[in-house]
């Protein structure tokens, strides 16, 4: 019995807590509920909108630029034209102060592909968030796979705890009749009356385990469930593939697809940048600087603007990237390695449980007739009650582990699923 005991507390400890009308409830509704309920799934429309309005403002590169502009001045010095004074006419001398007000319109014709690389730059870091946002849905999916399998162990632990309450209930009204009869110490039957109690105290334990891993379950998936649903254990297909499909390898192939776009966008730097303009104004003076009348005014035409030497800034930047690719490529090469290392182990792990299972039925079929023995010895009075709880143990954990390990295989398998990125069916 005491093995029973620690049995059920290392059960409920295999994973981590995060923690009314009947319903069969399974692993993949919840896994679709985090998609559709949880606050995570809500970002990445939030996100296409953020990068609307990014790519909006980007085009606006390939729009006019309309600017008023006005000043006002006054200056120390003006131009003037000093004349003889034998001639007959004199040129007036220009006012110190000087008012404009103008309107200027300019209109880019060519920058060098600069905005286009700007909107690729932005189409992919809103890939690489919404990637993040799926990794994040991924994590919450791996607890909710913890909480769920948690869930189906609490069960067949309950289960089993009744299984050997009701069989510990006939030995006792099999005893009672014994020490009625006079041949059966009322102490034997004490000893099985108190390892009733002991497993009670188990079952009245599970209700607040289930409660907590239930409400953890409603907070991360948005769907009412109650103590009394079914859990169905999962049995998913063999798979087929085991490359890696999660969203933390696809990341690594999204970081070198936007550090080659930020790339190219410093490059542009060094392009060309033509713009045509115009304006329009009035002022004192007008275009005409020997003027101290107030003039409209207007002038268009075209500048060309090009950074010819930049002191190697751009190929310093280039480099810089250079180097963060590297960087990518190397936690690319880890992860690879650590998921390898990840999917031989569940392997493994799959293949010893299907030996495991493969005779524990026979186990329990022979421990099961030891325990009648024991039973029927027990009833006649020719073995204690000691060795008859001994051998009841013996039956009941292996039982217990036989259903641990038929969850354990289906973990296992959903495990495998979850770590390559394969949509549970």
């Amino acid at each position: 019995m005491v093995i029973i005991r620690r049995a059920f507390f290392i059960i409920i400890g295999l994973f981590p807590l995060f923690t009314y009308s009947q319903n069969t409830i399974n692993l993949i509704d919840l896994y679709k509920a985090v998609d559709i309920n949880n606050p995570l799934a809500k970002i990445p429309s939030g996100i296409d909108s953020i990068y609307q309005l990014k790519s909006s403002n980007i085009r606006t590169s390939y729009l006019p630029k309309l600017d008023l502009n006005a000043s006002a001045t006054w200056q120390s010095e003006v131009t003037s034209i000093n004349l003889p004074s034998t001639l007959p006419f004199s040129i007036p001398e220009t006012d110190k102060d000087q008012y404009k007000v103008s309107f200027d319109v300019s209109q880019l014709i060519w920058d060098g592909g600069t905005t286009r690389a700007r909107e690729k730059m932005e189409d992919l870091n809103k890939v690489l968030e919404q990637n993040k946002v799926n990794i994040e849905i991924y994590n919450v999916k791996d607890r909710i796979t913890n909480l769920y399998f948690n869930l189906l162990l609490i069960k067949v632990t309950e289960d089993q705890l009744y299984l050997m309450s009701n069989e510990l209930d006939k030995r006792i009204a099999e005893l009672e009749s014994g020490v009625k009869a006079g041949y059966i110490l009322s102490s034997t039957l004490d000893v099985i009356k108190a390892e009733k109690l002991k497993i009670l105290q188990n079952i009245d334990a599970i209700p607040t385990q289930r409660k907590s891993l239930i409400s953890s379950l409603k907070s991360l998936t948005g769907i009412p469930l109650n103590d009394n649903d079914t859990y169905l254990i999962p049995n998913p297909d063999t798979l087929n593939s085991l490359n890696c499909l999660r969203p933390e390898y696809n990341g690594f192939r999204m970081q070198q697809d936007a550090l080659t776009a930020s790339s190219n966008l410093i490059a542009r730097k060094r392009y060309p940048v033509l713009a045509g303009f115009a304006s329009a104004g009035y002022g004192k003076p007008g275009l005409n600087m020997m003027s101290n009348e107030w003039n409209t005014y207007y002038m268009f035409g075209a500048k060309l603007s090009w950074n010819i030497w930049d002191w190697n800034s751009v190929h310093k930047e280039k480099q810089q990237l250079k180097l963060q690719a590297n960087t990518v490529g190397l936690r690319e090469r880890s992860y690879l390695d650590s998921y390898q290392a990840q999917v031989d182990g569940i392997l493994l792990e799959i293949q010893k449980l299907k030996n495991q299972l493969s005779k524990d039925k026979e186990i329990v079929q022979l421990l099961h007739k030891v325990s009648e023995t024991s039973a029927s010895s027990l009833k006649n009075g020719s073995i204690t009650s000691s060795v008859y709880i001994s051998d009841f143990d013996s039956e009941s954990r292996a039982q217990l582990e036989m259903e641990i390990r038929r969850i354990r295989l289906s973990l296992q398998r959903v495990m495998l699923y979850n770590l390559t990125g394969n949509e549970l069916k």
